[in-house]
């Protein structure tokens, strides 16, 4: 029945089943049949035949009015419907690291916007842990994240961005803060901060297994970070040390000096994950970008 409706508005904006037959690519006497089998469908007469062409009764005028507003409410149903198959989404919704954002979102924004204007990107700045949980709970659509577990690839599609070198963030009074530069060994009897499981998932492990390597020590962890603001509160006012990637070296935090660690193998892998599915639209296209 959509498709006589359909052609029954083009009838009434045309005021002609000629014009109407013209506009919808179809023959007049088809259309003649559509009108027919509708007004049997309704019940009525929805059409007054005149020399100059058709004119809508008081019922057609009434389907007429109740039916444009319900076809276009569909249409635009219809259209979400299959972006959404498509991956193709009105708001991509994009998380980050507060270490490491515009050298990997800097200007490729701006390349997306040019694409798809009429998309919204929003921007969240979200620690690892909170991005795998928004990625599974489908209020993020990517995420720009550490991932030296790889623990990504096991629920999410996932793309290296990059794998860089890391500093050592240390209290302004630290032995070690006059330096230009330190080594893991240095490090060895320092206490390490912690981070929670739910903010940086293998964490611990990961910085044991660096200074197992790199230091020849076990590390000691103390005190648990809850974001980035409260970690260099821990680090400047408890003395821990607190490794990073070296995209954070920029960073200037109360209290805290920021050295580079020598040690090349000491790496921190940045990621983009996003979930497992077509990606279209503005998001496959910050895919390509990156």
């Amino acid at each position: 029945m959509l498709e006589e409706i359909r052609s029954f508005l083009a009838v009434i904006e045309e005021g002609s089943l000629r014009r109407a037959a013209a506009r919808l690519h179809t023959s007049q006497p088809a259309l003649s049949r559509q009108m027919q089998a509708l007004e049997h469908e309704l019940g009525g007469r929805l059409l007054e035949r005149m020399s100059t062409g058709v004119r809508p009764t008081a019922g057609g005028q009434a389907l007429a009015e109740r039916m444009s507003a319900v076809l276009a409410s569909y249409d635009v149903a219809m259209n979400d419907t299959r972006r959404a198959l498509r991956g193709e989404t009105e708001q991509v919704r994009i998380a980050y690291l507060a270490t490491a954002p515009q050298q990997y979102l800097r200007g490729l924004l701006r390349k997306v916007r040019r694409s798809y204007p009429e998309t919204d990107l929003k921007l969240v700045n979200l620690s690892p842990g909170e991005q795998i949980t928004a990625l599974r709970a489908g209020e993020i659509d990517i995420g720009i994240t550490s991932d030296n577990g790889g623990l990504l690839g096991r629920e999410f599609y996932t793309r290296r961005l990059a794998e860089m070198g890391s500093c050592v963030a240390l209290s302004e009074q630290h032995r070690l803060a006059t330096r230009e530069q330190v080594r893991l060994s240095d490090l060895k009897g320092e206490f390490f901060l912690g981070w929670g499981a739910e903010q940086v998932p293998g964490w611990e492990r990961q910085v044991a297994e660096y200074c197992k390597k790199f230091g020849k020590f076990r590390p000691k962890f103390h005190g648990e970070a809850k974001s980035l603001a409260h970690a260099f509160e821990l680090v400047a006012n408890e003395n821990t040390v607190l490794l990073l990637a070296a995209s954070a070296k920029h960073l200037s935090p109360a209290g805290v000096v920021i050295l580079p660690l020598l040690d090349a193998g000491v790496t921190f892998k940045i990621t983009a994950a996003w979930r497992r599915g077509k990606a279209g639209g503005a998001l496959k296209g910050l895919l390509d970008a990156l």
